[in-house]
């Protein structure tokens, strides 16, 4: 099993010595991915010693002012015709980004037992352009790569 590289994790990331933090950032622009014809731009993710952020796969959403909401529901109404609501199902229902995810996360550094750890986020947890994942191990990795302890 695939065991994490601090050398490849840290050239994608950066650590702030000020806060303590380390801030994950995989620019994926020049790669030509796309889910739904919206172009999948980067991987970024926060941690610090007491908190982690969700990992997120920002992607160039469309205009959105067509979008009308119609449920009454905190989510996005999965029924509306928006093509960013389109494409908010193929990465949350249909989880058709996780295996390249997967994959690119393998390929910077991060353990197999990580990246296995890394699940979908609530639909609730959305923003047009940008998917939430789950990913507490990437965040320990992430810090474990510069040596910073998480509070208990």
């Amino acid at each position: 099993m695939q065991q994490a590289n601090n050398t490849l994790i840290k050239n994608v990331t950066t650590f702030d010595s000020n806060t303590n933090s380390v801030q994950l950032h995989i620019d994926l622009a020049k790669h030509n991915l796309t889910i739904n014809n919206s172009k999948i731009e980067s991987i970024t993710m926060y941690a610090d010693a007491d908190c982690a952020g969700d990992l997120a796969v920002n992607w160039q959403e469309e205009d959105d002012s067509n979008y009308t909401h119609n449920t009454q529901l905190i989510m996005r109404d999965v029924n509306d015709s928006n093509n960013n609501t389109a494409t908010m199902s193929e990465f949350y229902w249909e989880h058709a980004f996780e295996d390249t995810l997967h994959s690119i996360l393998l390929a910077n550094g991060f353990s197999a037992k990580a990246v296995e750890d890394v699940s979908g986020s609530e639909w609730g947890m959305q923003d047009v352009g940008r998917a939430s994942y789950d990913a507490y191990c990437i965040a320990d990795e992430m810090l474990q790569a510069y040596n910073v302890k998480v509070a208990a």
